[in-house]
């Protein structure tokens, strides 16, 4: 539809559910940089500094989530989206190589604070970086709403062959796929398409179950207190929420070896990575509860099964619960094909959409906007570096992600390949109000003898495996 946006016309679209989930968070903020995403990518080799620009800017030019913009009709209140003309950008360059880790990490997590004006200007900053020890890259801060932790990916990968074609005359990539037209395909969906009529029906289905149980992290105590407070002995949600939504970001590095033996097992027993990470997530929650059975995690799924999808950037997470019931008599092998089978289900019906999936749990069950049922939140990134240029293979690369000082979520955990050397980081987003950084040291700790212990003895039962850890 077109709209006059400063005596320009543009060609805008409504949002899609997956950005509304952002729009509902600013909406609860006091700030607009809970929604900001601080993303640092560097290798230990000298950088034409040319050629990267010039890589950086292609780059934006060929993916149109990255010109995004946002608009607030004065007359309705409507938000609409737009992209903006490409136009070429200078990039600025600090040089960080005589600094401290810890004074270059609370610069980038201070730039990362800095708000984006959501319904006015640009949605992205990019700054070319040198660290210590011969590290070069970028550091780039987006708005969720524009793009998302796949599209990080999808864009690095571009920015590198770019680079590489420029430097090196490799091969020039591939073009990337058209968010527009993704958008426009999500936006018949959204509007009854029977695809959208089937999914409903599903999660009817799955809605008409008894109600789950909410499981904390830390243990039962947060949902005996809220029954105590709110004069429900019976509640069985619970709500976890922050006044300010402060929070950090902690980050653990799995070495490659650990990361192989896990990766190894999943391959050797059929199953994705993300399945044995979810089996160890429930079976903390469960260890920490009572051995309760009926666990529900928020599994974030993606949603980029095809390539327009894969290459189109943008924001593509929608987040749904993901219920399971394990018995303490099953085996390792037994609860992953559990988790395998309802994460299948989950995502063959996960265009439904967070706000609609939350607001008919709502319905179902009878529980106050905010309450719930989950404490932690997921999800799996596989992408490497190493799949991605192979004239980089073997150059030390870090990737950092930095914080805002706020988190829309209490507890959400991203599982990320390392691009360097293939291991896996664990990313904690977690609200300062709701859980300290000793609790998430704690989780982190039995997460990796879950997991150890689980592949090392996968016809375990899982109240065997609970006391092992």
């Amino acid at each position: 539809m077109e709209k006059i946006i400063g005596g320009i016309k543009r060609e805008c679209y409504p949002l899609s559910e997956a950005e509304m989930v952002h729009l509902y968070t600013l909406s609860l903020s006091p700030t607009h940089e809970v929604v900001n995403m601080g993303t640092g990518r560097y290798l230990q080799m000298d950088i034409n500094q040319a050629a990267l620009r010039e890589a950086l800017n292609r780059a934006v030019e060929r993916c149109e989530a990255m010109r995004l913009r946002m608009w607030k009709e004065p007359e309705t209140g409507q938000i609409w989206q737009y992209v903006m003309p490409y136009e070429n950008q200078y990039f600025e360059y600090y040089d960080f190589s005589q600094l401290r880790e810890d004074k270059i990490r609370a610069i980038l997590d201070g730039w990362t604070a800095q708000p984006f004006d959501t319904f006015g200007g640009p949605l992205s900053r990019i700054v070319i970086v040198t660290l210590p020890d011969g590290y070069n890259g970028y550091y780039m801060n987006l708005h969720h709403m524009t793009m998302d932790a796949a599209s990080i990916v999808t864009f690095t990968r571009d920015v590198m062959d770019i680079y590489c074609h420029l430097v090196y005359d490799l091969p020039y990539p591939s073009p990337m796929t058209s968010y527009i037209a993704t958008l426009q395909d999500e936006l018949k969906y959204q509007a009854g398409s029977k695809k959208r009529i089937r999914d409903e029906a599903y999660w009817d289905e799955q809605f008409k179950r008894p109600e789950p149980i909410y499981t904390d992290f830390t243990g039962p105590g947060r949902l005996l207190t809220q029954r105590r407070e709110k004069g429900k002995p019976d509640l069985r949600a619970a709500t976890l929420a922050s006044k300010d939504a402060a929070g950090q970001t902690t980050t653990y590095e799995l070495d490659v070896d650990s990361t192989m033996k896990l990766v190894n097992f999943c391959e050797e027993h059929g199953f994705p990575v993300s399945v044995l990470l979810l089996h160890a997530l429930r079976t903390y929650l469960s260890k920490f509860n009572n051995n309760e059975k009926d666990i529900c995690i928020k599994d974030f799924v993606s949603r980029r099964s095809t390539v327009a999808a894969k290459k189109c950037g943008g924001v593509r997470m929608h987040c749904l619960t993901l219920r399971t019931i394990v018995e303490p008599t099953d085996t390792v092998l037994e609860a992953m094909d559990k988790i395998d089978k309802a994460q299948n289900d989950l995502f063959k019906h996960s265009e439904y959409g967070t706000m609609s999936f939350y607001r008919r749990q709502r319905e179902a069950y009878g529980i106050a906007p905010g309450e719930g049922y989950e404490s932690i939140g997921f999800t799996y990134q596989p992408a490497t570096l190493k799949s991605i240029v192979p004239y980089l293979r073997g150059i030390p690369y870090k990737s950092y992600w930095y914080s805002s000082g706020r988190q829309s979520q209490p507890m959400y955990l991203t599982a990320m390949h390392r691009p360097g050397d293939g291991g896996l980081n664990f990313h904690f987003g977690y609200m300062s109000e709701v859980a300290t950084p000793q609790e998430v040291e704690f989780m982190y700790y039995y997460l990796g003898r879950i997991l150890f212990r689980s592949i090392e003895n996968p016809n375990a039962t899982i109240q065997e495996i609970m006391d092992m850890v």
